[in-house]
């Protein structure tokens, strides 16, 4: 990506770091862990694989990237492949295309002012309801965890019911915000601001 030799894998990372002369993939994934930490994304039930009762285990991994800026990015994700699959949809709708050019528009012709912003790590606000752990590998070795079991408290990125939990969140934070879902589009919320006496609009997209 943009002319940088990307890992597979964190043994590789540590290869390429080695080539390279930095610390810059070691760095990414102890900052990608480090926050999942502080997420409190995982429970940890000791050393070894212990085969909690009731619990799947799937694998996890690390995937790397580099943007635009040259930033070396990690991100910790879990093989959602390995879990059954849900009897209900996990299906996390988004804004459309069509709807957001009408509350730009709408926006424009009213002048009001417009604001983006991005939830960082946006899955760990929600809580998972699937029975799964995972042995934690070699990225968790600075925290003392490598070998250890995990299980999985959060809503981890890879899961198949993450969307929708994640989704569930937010239509709840926006509801008690005063927000509700429009209704041609629930991914288009809405309120009006009694003081200014303008109606404020937000659209939600999850990728």
């Amino acid at each position: 990506q943009y002319g940088v030799e990307v890992p597979r894998d964190p043994r590789h990372a540590r290869i390429l770091d080695t080539e390279n002369k930095n610390t810059k993939w070691q760095d990414a994934e102890y900052a990608e862990i480090q926050q999942l930490m502080e997420y409190e994304f995982a429970t940890d039930k000791g050393l070894g694989d212990l085969k909690p009762e009731g619990y799947k285990r799937i694998r996890c991994r690390m995937i790397y990237a580099v943007k635009h800026d040259g930033l070396h990015k990690a991100r910790y994700v879990a093989g959602g492949h390995l879990t059954a699959d849900p009897e209900s949809s996990t299906y996390s709708s988004v804004v459309s295309a069509r709807s957001l050019r009408i509350v730009l528009l709408a926006a424009e012709l009213n002048k009001l002012g417009l604001m983006g912003a991005d939830v960082g790590n946006a899955y760990l606000e929600a809580l998972t309801n699937e029975l799964i752990y995972f042995v934690a590998g070699p990225e968790f070795a600075a925290f003392g965890l490598e070998g250890h079991t995990m299980i999985l408290f959060k809503a981890l990125y890879g899961l198949k019911s993450s969307g929708q939990e994640w989704h569930k969140v937010m239509s709840k934070t926006l509801k008690a915000e005063g927000f509700k879902p429009s209704l041609g589009d629930p991914d288009v919320w809405m309120r009006k601001h009694l003081e200014l006496q303008i109606w404020e609009y937000i659209c939600v997209y999850l990728d």
